[in-house]
């Protein structure tokens, strides 16, 4: 479980093919020498297991399932990636609920500065619209960013938000160096997928639509 408050950034070292997947190694991470293997670790918002580490640095093995619904596999050597570690129960939450399980991915349409402010406008699958809500929180490369605007666009392809990024958020994440037409890891707020999987299903919240499976206390 993550917040979306991204603690640094890294660069890719180097990315390796395997039989599963590939092989990524991230350098340049403070907390490379706290990590052991098995912890979890989040790459531009991908929740990834940790295979070996040293004091600068560690690898991760991405899975063909990772790679189908991230960009990770286009990843180049010594682009900068979100990184943040698990969070504990004892952290504050300054984000939100962020499990790490990229749900697709979105597209930069535009970036225009006011003052300090840029805002950004990302297009997501049409048929993801209702996953979000005006000041609603999502994830963006690993980011927990509010949603300022929703529109569809013309011909209902895509669903477009406009997202506000401040000055320290561009300066201690990656957000900087996307590019009009780059693709983005999207992460949607836990809360909204539950009850949009509970009215697909017809489940009521009482241990099912007939009532069977409730659990009584004595």
């Amino acid at each position: 479980m993550f917040t979306g408050i991204v603690e640094e950034t890294g660069t890719v070292r180097s990315i390796e093919q395997s039989e599963n997947g590939c092989v990524l190694s991230i350098e340049g991470v403070s907390f490379g020498g706290e990590l052991v293997p098995g912890e979890s670790v989040s790459i531009n918002g991908a929740c990834m297991t940790v295979t070996g580490a040293w004091k600068t640095g560690f690898r991760v093995d991405v899975s063909r399932e990772t790679l189908a619904v991230t960009r990770m596999g286009s990843f180049a050597r010594a682009e900068r990636v979100n990184l943040e570690r698990a969070m504990r129960l004892s952290d504050r939450l300054g984000g939100h609920l962020v499990l790490g399980h990229v749900d697709g991915l979105g597209t930069l349409k535009s970036r225009e500065r006011e003052g300090e402010t840029e805002f950004l406008q990302v297009a997501l699958p049409f048929g993801h619209r209702a996953l979000v809500i005006p000041k609603g929180s999502i994830a963006v490369d690993g980011i927990s960013l509010t949603v300022n605007r929703i529109r569809d666009d013309d011909v209902k392809e895509s669903c477009l938000i406009e997202l506000a990024i401040i000055p320290h958020t561009l300066e201690v994440t990656n957000l900087g160096d996307r590019k009009v037409g780059d693709a983005v890891h999207l992460e949607y707020d836990i809360v909204g997928k539950y009850i949009i999987r509970a009215r697909e299903t017809g489940i009521s919240g009482n241990g099912g639509a007939s009532g069977e499976g409730q659990v009584h206390g004595r």
